[in-house]
């Protein structure tokens, strides 16, 4: 089930899970000023730079909603967001919008 593996809000219902929204809006922030080359997870900002370099911010964020929030395989969301022949696209947005969602998901929570 979606909300079991990705905790987000629009999956659990849950408010203090991130909404798509941050996840897209970090996976961009990353893309636009990626972490330096020597950083652990500095590969996935380069994959979602990439993906933008490539298609745009638009496809960008309807692979990272089409696997996060529906459900879709990262390859079949690469295929509807980046076409037939650029599926690897979506892929590598998939990876890094699930990275990117554990991060979100592992920050504390402040209660209001």
């Amino acid at each position: 089930m979606p909300g079991e593996v990705y905790r987000v809000q629009e999956n659990t219902g849950n408010p203090v899970h991130p909404s798509i929204e941050e996840v897209v809006s970090l996976a961009l922030d990353r893309a636009a000023d990626p972490r330096p080359s020597g950083h652990q997870d500095s590969h996935f900002d380069e994959y979602v730079r990439g993906a933008v370099e490539y298609a745009g911010e638009a496809a960008v964020k309807e692979a990272i909603r089409l696997s996060l929030t529906k459900g879709v395989t990262h390859r079949m969301a690469g295929r509807e967001a980046f076409g037939d022949d650029d599926y690897v696209y979506g892929i590598h947005v998939g990876v890094a919008a699930i990275a990117y969602l554990c991060e979100l998901n592992s920050e504390p929570q402040i209660d209001p």
